[in-house]
């Protein structure tokens, strides 16, 4: 029987604006105010589980109170259908998707606090959900 693993490669990238002037010898301007840079983060991953009807995670935030925006593409690379499960980080709402077999859906959310994905019950409890997610996250630091 062969092991099977699963990698997720991450990736974050961080633009750093700053707003002060340099000072010049000729003409003395005043500093602008700092403007509150941008931090864009970009995680990626694939999605591998057995079609018996459970839930499972792929990303959940912990401890992220300033607002963002987020999209959020999943493919289906199987012959199962996949539901995605995201629950928003605002007002509690969950949104429920089927991504047929072969087929991809983006998403463009405000908040997001989790996704998962339920592989759906075949007869054929051998089969796996194969794909992969990329999910960009794009908020103001405070």
């Amino acid at each position: 029987m062969k092991a099977i693993t699963q990698t997720t490669r991450q990736k974050t990238v961080v633009n750093v604006t700053t707003g002060c002037c340099r000072s010049s010898k000729r003409k003395k301007r005043k500093c602008r105010k700092k403007r509150r840079f941008v931090v864009c983060e970009k995680i990626c991953g694939r999605i591998f589980q057995k079609c018996d009807g459970n839930v499972r995670v792929y990303f959940r935030t912990v401890g992220i109170h300033r607002p963002s925006t987020s999209v959020l593409k999943i493919e289906n690379d199987s012959d199962c259908q996949m539901k995605a499960i995201i629950q928003l980080g605002s007002k509690r709402k969950i949104i429920e998707q089927t991504i047929d077999e072969y087929q991809e859906s983006t998403f463009v959310i405000g908040s997001i606090k989790d996704f998962k994905i339920m592989c759906t019950k075949n007869n054929d409890e051998d089969k796996f959900c194969k794909g992969k997610f990329e999910l960009m996250i794009r908020s103001r630091s405070s």
